[in-house]
This record gives C-alpha cells, sequence and structure tokens, in this order.
C-alpha cells in the first residue's frame, strides 16, 4: 500500500551575513516572543508569515564541521491541532 504524502510549502526563505550580536539579537528575539506570546512573525517587505507553534515541540540541535566550515542547525517541529500527552500521575 502506497502511503500519500504531503508536499512541503515553504513559506520564508531567507540568509543573510550578520555579525554575532546581530544573530544574538535575532534569536533572543524569536525566544522572548515564544516566551511571553507564544507566537512571532517573520515580516519581509509587506509579507508577514505569523508562526505559533503547539506548547510541545519536538527539538533538534546540530553541530557540524566540515573542515573550517562549521555549521549549527536548530529546528523544532510541531504538528497543527496536536495536543500535548497528558501525564501519568501516581496516586
Amino acid at each position: 500500500m502506497k502511503q500519500h504524502r504531503t508536499e512541503s510549502n515553504v513559506l520564508v526563505d531567507y540568509e543573510e551575513k550578520q555579525t554575532v550580536g546581530e544573530l544574538a539579537e535575532l534569536l533572543e528575539s524569536i525566544a522572548q516572543k515564544l516566551k511571553n506570546q507564544g507566537t512571532f512573525a517573520f515580516v519581509q517587505n509587506d509579507n508577514e508569515t505569523i508562526v505559533q507553534p503547539n506548547e510541545r515541540v519536538k527539538t533538534e540541535v546540530k553541530y557540524t564541521q566540515k573542515g573550517a566550515k562549521h555549521s549549527i542547525e536548530i529546528e523544532f517541529d510541531w504538528i497543527e491541532g496536536a495536543k500535548a500527552p497528558s501525564k501519568i500521575e501516581i496516586r
């Protein structure tokens, strides 16, 4: 039986060379908005893309080195409408 895969839709694709300080400000801004509001938006020209993850997200961090080039990827995924699994309680 063949499984149907949903196609990916790239909503934001942006690349920029930044200083370490500028990168830190970007990450801090995302972190503060997620912590305080649970959402943030990418705004480019007149286009706004709202990002609103679920309460629980799957997080992946990967640090690689290939010769002199170093790369860090931080990825977090969630499924729209998915509820956090209930925790077991011991009484």
